[in-house]
């Protein structure tokens, strides 16, 4: 069964004729396992060439510059670390326009995103030094034209991640109570389906995530505003590596994925959500973490400090992400299970990091 994005996009054949003959899927497009979470359509074809992955872009979405600013990106740290690096279609372009669509061809990384089923103080390594070699070849990447504003390098600059955080913190906080019924609206639809085998108890999940969001954003907002003006060393970060981004083959990374939401920032952007996201709040394994990213590329007393803040941030922030998400309809109902295991993790970090800090 193909994924809810595509069924009103097929069938796909004369996109496929945008390229060579070797990229001609040998029989039908299949959807992933467990889909993502980033808007982005991708269905997996056989070839001549080996798996490839259809990605359609999502619309409205980014430019289509910043796309192929993307790609050349890609292909530039693609001997450094492993990224998938489109395919060129006929006409030279690794981006196409079909059915009023950007799509791309890619090789389809190996692997599984099987770190928590399967962790170690070996992985943990592994997957800090993969993200230290990434940042050692992006920052020597070279922007042509336009793109410099999204995948430059800066010696002294803020770091986006900052005032972008205390600009949507402060839009939650005006609407606030408003987002949380309409997305208790929208779940409340899906709890009188009595499907009480993944849906029960959704209004709980809002209900934990009103009350921790409003215990600890006015704590976060005193934390980001420490580094609003100071200066950091900037250059293309991922700035959403975590967990199911990361492709295992044995102890090894194999595919670094999903980089769609790559552009300028400091390095501590993309330390604290990895990090974050494999070992939530086991302090040992911070410490692990931070010292293999260390050997790797290193850090200053500043970018560690933004590290932890960033770590805080995002995680008070993500309950306030997917309560907008349900409030806004965006949550395909055939995603709600996944959802729903992802907000209970979400959860679980909230409800440490407001104990943690104490705040009332």
């Amino acid at each position: 069964m193909k994924s809810e994005h595509f069924q009103s996009l097929t069938p796909l054949s004369g996109l496929f004729e945008l390229w060579d003959r070797r990229c001609q899927p040998l029989g039908p497009p299949e959807p992933p396992a467990e889909p993502g979470f980033s808007g982005a359509g991708v269905l997996r074809i056989e070839t001549d060439r080996g798996a490839l992955a259809v990605r359609s872009w999502p619309t409205p979405g980014l430019p289509r510059v910043r796309i192929e600013g993307l790609h050349r990106l890609l292909e530039h740290v693609a001997d450094t670390v492993p990224v998938a690096v489109p395919l060129a279609a006929n006409g030279g372009s690794r981006l196409v326009e079909w059915n009023s669509r950007l799509w791309q061809l890619e090789p389809w990384m190996p692997g599984v995103a099987d770190f928590r089923l399967d962790p170690s103080p070996e992985r943990l390594a592994e997957a800090m030094a993969t993200l230290g070699r990434f940042h050692r070849s992006a920052r020597e990447f070279v922007p042509r034209g336009d793109v410099a504003e999204w995948f430059g390098s800066h010696s002294a600059m803020p770091s986006p991640a900052v005032g972008e955080r205390l600009r949507r913190l402060a839009a939650w906080e005006r609407g606030w109570d408003t987002l949380v019924l309409r997305a208790r609206g929208t779940v409340s639809g899906w709890e009188r389906e009595q499907d009480q085998r993944d849906q029960g108890g959704w209004s709980e999940v809002i209900g934990e995530i009103d009350r921790l969001f409003c215990r600890g954003r006015g704590w976060v907002r005193r934390q980001l505003s420490v580094f609003v003006s100071t200066l950091f060393r900037c250059q293309p970060c991922l700035r959403d590596v975590w967990h199911d981004h990361l492709l295992w083959t044995g102890s090894q990374v194999t595919g670094l994925i999903d980089p769609g939401s790559a552009r300028i920032d400091n390095v501590a952007i993309d330390v604290a959500r990895l990090l974050g996201s494999l070992v939530e709040d086991d302090a040992q394994g911070w410490e692990r973490g931070l010292e293999a990213y260390e050997r790797a590329e290193g850090l200053s007393l500043e970018e560690t400090g933004l590290v932890t803040v960033l770590d805080q941030s995002g995680v008070l922030l993500a309950g306030a992400v997917w309560v907008e998400r349900l409030a806004d309809g965006t949550v395909a109902r055939g995603s709600a299970v996944r959802v729903r295991r992802r907000l209970e993790e979400v959860v679980q970090r909230m409800r440490a990091l407001v104990e943690k800090t104490g705040v009332v």
